[in-house]
C-alpha cells in the first residue's frame, strides 16, 4: 500500500522538518524532496530489504509512480506500506496494488 504525509506535527512528531534518519527539511516544499517513509517491516533494522537512503523504484500508482529516497520510518502499527512526503494541501491519495523495489541504477 502507497499512502501520502504531510510534514506536519498531526501526521509525525514534533519535529516535523527533521526525517527518521535526521535529514532536515522546508516542510512549504515536501513533495519536492521524493522521500518515503516505510513501515517499519520493510526497514533493515527491524528485519526489512531496505535502509535509509536506499533508492527505491514505487510503480502501479499512477503519476506518483517513479524514484524515492527512503528517508523517514512509519508509526509501527503499519505494516507492508509506503508513505510519500508530501506538502500541505497535496489531494489526499491511497494505492494498494503498489510495486516497490530498489533502485539499481547508478
Amino acid at each position: 500500500t502507497v499512502t501520502m504525509y504531510y510534514p506536519t506535527c498531526e501526521q509525525t512528531d514534533s519535529t516535523p522538518h527533521i526525517t527518521a534518519d535526521g535529514t532536515i527539511i522546508n516542510p512549504e516544499k515536501a513533495t519536492e524532496y521524493r522521500y518515503v517513509a516505510l513501515s517499519r517491516d520493510l526497514l533493515d533494522r527491524w528485519g526489512g530489504p531496505f535502509d535509509y537512503d536506499d533508492i527505491v523504484v514505487i510503480s502501479n500508482i499512477g503519476e506518483y509512480s517513479g524514484l524515492y529516497k527512503v528517508k523517514d520510518t512509519m508509526h509501527p502499527k503499519f505494516k507492508a506500506t509506503v508513505d510519500i512526503l508530501t506538502t500541505k494541501g497535496t489531494e489526499i491519495f491511497k494505492y494498494d496494488n503498489a510495486l516497490l523495489s530498489k533502485w539499481e541504477g547508478n
